[in-house]
């Protein structure tokens, strides 16, 4: 497979991980500002159903399993969300933006695992993996593009 190929196949598998965990981190934040009195008065017609919520539930869990090996022993991971090579860059990037990456994950996974609404630092790591996510995406582009011409 040529460099183009392969940098191609990447980048369409990136998109669409970055369009399905930013979707979800939609559905957790539209879930939050419902908490909300006063934002229920303010957005009336903002809605999100469970199903919506569980499968952003879904998304996100697997999501962190498969990037980041949260997995337990009986849990086994079928959806590859990025190549190996784009994940561990991925990785490597978001270690160095957060000093308590790897804590708060995890407790981002068990909050998700125990089907709890998520936090406001809950929203602040998903933040933090969309932007990565972003950025990798958006590097991953440049690189498809300078192999191009």
């Amino acid at each position: 497979m040529s460099d183009i190929s392969a940098l191609s196949t990447q980048y369409d598998q990136l998109v669409e991980t970055s369009e399905k965990i930013n979707n979800s981190v939609i559905v957790f934040k539209k879930q939050n500002l419902l908490q909300d009195a006063a934002s229920k008065q303010r957005y009336p017609n903002l809605k999100v159903t469970p199903e919506e919520i569980m499968e952003a539930n879904t998304i996100l869990s697997l999501f962190l399993v498969s990037v980041f090996d949260f997995a337990d022993n009986q849990q086994t991971v079928a959806k590859e969300f990025m190549p190996e090579a784009v994940k561990d860059d991925y990785k490597i990037k978001l270690r160095r933006n957060t000093a308590y990456l790897d804590e708060d994950l995890k407790k981002l996974q068990k909050n998700l695992n125990d089907k709890r609404p998520v936090t406001d630092n809950d929203l602040q790591v998903m933040d933090i993996l969309v932007t990565t996510l972003d950025t990798e995406r958006n590097s991953l582009f440049r690189k498809l593009r300078t192999a191009r011409g």
